[in-house]
C-alpha cells in the first residue's frame, strides 16, 4: 500500500508540473484547463489534443485520488 501511495505523490507532483509548462511554455492547454485550439492549423487539419496530453488529463485527476485514498485506507486500518 505504500507503494502505491509514494507512486501515485510522484505521478501528482510530476503531472501537475508538466500541466504547468504545457500552459506556460508549450502552450497547448490554456490556464482554464482546456485544450488550446488557437494553434496553427496546417493544411485544413482542425488541431486535436494526442494521447501523451489525455494521459496528462487523466493521470492529473487520477493521481491524486489514489493518493488520498491510499493514505485514507492505510490510516482506517491503522485504527
Amino acid at each position: 500500500m505504500a507503494a502505491v501511495r509514494w507512486l501515485g505523490a510522484v505521478a501528482w507532483a510530476g503531472s501537475w508540473y508538466l500541466m504547468y509548462l504545457e500552459i506556460t511554455r508549450w502552450h497547448h492547454v490554456r490556464p482554464d484547463l482546456t485544450f488550446n485550439k488557437e494553434l496553427l492549423a496546417h493544411d485544413g487539419v482542425e488541431p486535436r489534443p494526442g494521447l501523451p496530453l489525455l494521459l496528462l488529463y487523466v493521470t492529473a485527476v487520477v493521481a491524486p485520488v489514489a493518493t488520498v485514498a491510499t493514505a485514507v485506507a492505510g490510516d482506517r486500518r491503522r485504527r
